[in-house]
């Protein structure tokens, strides 16, 4: 996986995925600010994925959607494939 990672964070921006990975609603938000604070901590995509197991392309995804969307991208994330295939099959 390349060494990708997400452009150095303001303090404003530092305090706002602090705030989402200690106290977010939901875990999937959590991990994807940790994601976030850790890239800007200079891990590594694979250091990132390894730490919160997670797929190195679902890292890299939630880097485009930060980029993209701020913390709004982060918590209105794209469901999984899984989620998206199992929605198919139910219908």
């Amino acid at each position: 996986m390349e060494k990708r990672f997400v452009a150095p964070l303001t303090e404003p921006e530092q305090q706002t995925l602090t705030s989402a990975y200690h106290h977010g609603e939901k875990r999937a938000l959590r991990r994807r600010a940790h994601a976030i604070l850790l890239s800007d901590q200079g891990h590594t995509i694979n250091q990132i994925s390894e730490i919160l197991q997670v797929r190195g392309d679902a890292v890299s995804r939630w880097f485009k959607q930060w980029e993209v969307s701020g913390l709004d991208g982060l918590i209105h994330s794209r469901p999984s494939v899984t989620k998206r295939t199992f929605a198919k099959r139910k219908t």
